[in-house]
């Protein structure tokens, strides 16, 4: 029986997916709004282009599958032998803009729950960079080995923190003293493609406080970070989780990080 290349079916559609989404931006047709996705979100027509590249490829390459999309919402099996989660452009409105900071993420599961999770894979739709992990196998971040920091005090660190934190009044205090303990923080748009940036040392850790983001912006990459010796941790409305059910309906809260220290001050900020 012939093995699946999970890595190969997930590289080549973040690559397809890349070069449908920046050709319809170029013709103009992209950057135009083609009404609302499945989960409330604007849709533009390089979500759409990106999306369909991805399907494409994942009904060819793979059978019984059910696809979980930001753009289309749940198709394919009702009885799945794997489930494919899929953002097809995670920061949309950079892209609409002009603001080259925007992905495409897939992860494959052999269940709903992220626990079944075998493969995952992230593309940087500015310069190609890809990511992809797979359990029991290879890792790559940007064409490398992860290079995860070594920075174990918030003081010294460099985060990326979502704006979404300080805005909601119930995490708004902890969000501040991150801030405030933190070297230095951004806030970029790209959620998956952020924690990304753990894996090439860019940054030290990523956080966003509160039910904002559904499991397609940001499992793929907690994933790999995962694999690669990161450490995470997801907030849901009932407190802190480490595996999710991976249908996109429900939001949660992510802290991500190079190293358990760091993970650990950020939080016990929240007292």
């Amino acid at each position: 029986m012939k093995m699946v290349d999970f890595l190969k079916i997930i590289e080549d559609a973040l690559i397809s997916a890349r070069e449908h989404a920046l050709e319809s931006i170029k013709s103009g047709w992209g950057l135009k709004t083609k009404g609302v996705g499945a989960y409330g979100d604007r849709s533009y027509g390089f979500d759409l282009a990106a999306e369909r590249a991805v399907i494409n490829i994942i009904n060819d390459r793979l059978s019984n599958v059910a696809i979980i999309s930001e753009e289309l919402g749940v198709s394919g099996s009702k009885n799945p032998d794997y489930y494919v989660l899929i953002d097809p452009v995670d920061g949309s409105k950079n892209a609409s803009r002009g603001i080259p900071i925007y992905s495409t993420t897939i992860v494959i599961s052999k269940s709903i729950s992220s626990k079944g999770i075998i493969a995952g894979g992230v593309i940087d739709h500015s310069n190609g960079e890809i990511y992809l992990g797979e359990k029991g196998g290879t890792i790559l971040a940007a064409g490398k080995r992860p290079t995860l920091t070594s920075t174990k005090s918030l003081r010294e660190s460099y985060l990326i923190v979502s704006s979404w934190s300080i805005r909601n009044e119930k995490y708004k205090r902890w969000a501040e003293k991150i801030i405030n303990e933190s070297s230095s923080s951004i806030f970029l748009g790209s959620t998956a493609l952020e924690i990304c940036y753990i894996l090439t040392g860019r940054v030290d850790g990523y956080v966003c406080l509160g039910p904002y983001l559904r499991p397609l912006d940001f499992m793929a990459s907690l994933f790999i970070l995962k694999l690669s010796g990161g450490y995470y941790q997801i907030i849901s409305m009932s407190g802190e989780v480490d595996e999710i059910d991976l249908s996109a309906g429900k939001e949660f809260g992510v802290i991500a990080t190079s190293n358990k220290e760091l993970l650990q001050e950020i939080i016990d900020l929240r007292g």
